[in-house]
């Protein structure tokens, strides 16, 4: 017997269970200034010296509670749904995080499934801040079929959040001279593509620095021997570097409010150089009264691949192996569906 726990593994997970996960977490300036330094993130509201912290802060945080009991033992994160911002974060909160599992699946390999968990990080008064449902693969501890091979739970996930329902971080918009903005939110529409051209080589110090910044111990994050000397970089890495490479052309964001769905499609590399597209899918006016408007965005992260390419690609082709179906391109590495807040 040891003392030191090893993780959950695919047949540990019940569903319909639900806990609180260690640790509890003090946002800090250091946390905001950490974020600016290993990202680069330029989002004006967040920058500003003030206590705002930035949204996926929050959201590295929160999830970085969960993986001790979740996905110590992952392949990969897979995918988000119906993620949203209920209120800012401020330097100072103290973020706690609930999960409940409510999908299960074992796959056809056998030797690993699918766990799907509803997230909700809340201050201590119980709050909520942060909620969304996640999806990841992992590792079986043996080979015996689960009863989720034959019979598996997939909740249904909604295609979209409503705008009208989320809660945009209002005084995170600055004005242009502030933002160095060219653009406000009339200025985006429906069927643009935004090529954002910076891109971010991803190296083993920054990727693992950002990946404990928020507690993350995923060994497929760390362990060089498990992986064959290849660390897979944290989908969070990915999140972040594309929505940083993202400012240039959305210079008047005012922060991410709001994920209908996203997918991890290909993995990232240390030595992998990853950049952002984005796609304008809606837009939404919340009224005269409110400083910003929400627009709906595609973000797509590629690998390896100049900005020069960027303009003409196609995110997924035919799939050889699966007539009448469609796959990600091998350099499609993040497609995320988001709302952004952006400065009227």
């Amino acid at each position: 017997m040891t003392k030191a726990w090893p993780g959950n593994f695919f047949e540990d997970f019940e569903l319909g269970a639900a806990w609180r996960c260690p640790t509890p977490r003090r946002l800090t300036h250091g946390d905001v200034s950490a974020y600016i330094a290993l990202t680069g993130d330029r989002t004006p509201g967040y920058c500003g010296g003030g206590d705002l912290v930035h949204p996926l802060v929050v959201f590295h945080t929160v999830f970085g509670q969960t993986v001790r009991s979740i996905s110590l033992n992952a392949r990969a994160n897979l995918g988000y749904a119906d993620l949203r911002w209920h209120r800012p974060a401020r330097v100072g909160d103290v973020l706690v995080t609930d999960v409940e599992i409510v999908g299960l699946k074992e796959n056809s390999s056998g030797t690993t499934g699918i766990v799907w968990v509803k997230t909700t990080g809340r201050d201590v008064s119980g709050e909520a801040v942060l909620s969304f449902t996640r999806w990841v693969m992992v590792k079986k501890r043996g080979t015996a079929p689960t009863a989720w091979r034959d019979a598996p739970v997939v909740p249904e996930l909604g295609d979209v959040v409503d705008p009208s329902t989320l809660s945009p971080t209002i005084e995170a918009a600055r004005p242009d001279e502030a933002a160095g903005a060219r653009w406000g939110f009339a200025d985006y529409a429906v069927g643009e593509r935004i090529v954002h051209g910076d891109g971010m080589l991803v190296n083993p110090s920054d990727h693992m620095a950002f990946t404990r910044l928020f507690q993350n111990s995923a060994k497929v994050h760390f362990d060089g021997l498990a992986m064959d000397g290849r660390p897979l970089v944290y989908g969070g890495v990915v999140i972040s570097h594309c929505y940083a490479a993202a400012h240039n052309g959305l210079e008047g964001r005012a922060g991410v409010c709001g994920i209908n769905g996203g997918t991890h499609a290909n993995p990232v590399y240390a030595g992998d150089t990853v950049y952002a597209v984005s796609e304008v899918l809606d837009t939404f006016d919340p009224g005269a009264g409110s400083p910003v408007g929400l627009v709906r965005l595609r973000l797509v992260g590629i690998k390896n691949t100049p900005a020069s390419e960027h303009a003409t690609m196609q995110w997924k082709h035919d799939d050889p192996k699966r007539p009448g179906r469609t796959r990600y391109a091998p350099n499609v590495v993040l497609d995320l569906d988001l709302w952004e807040s952006v400065a009227k």
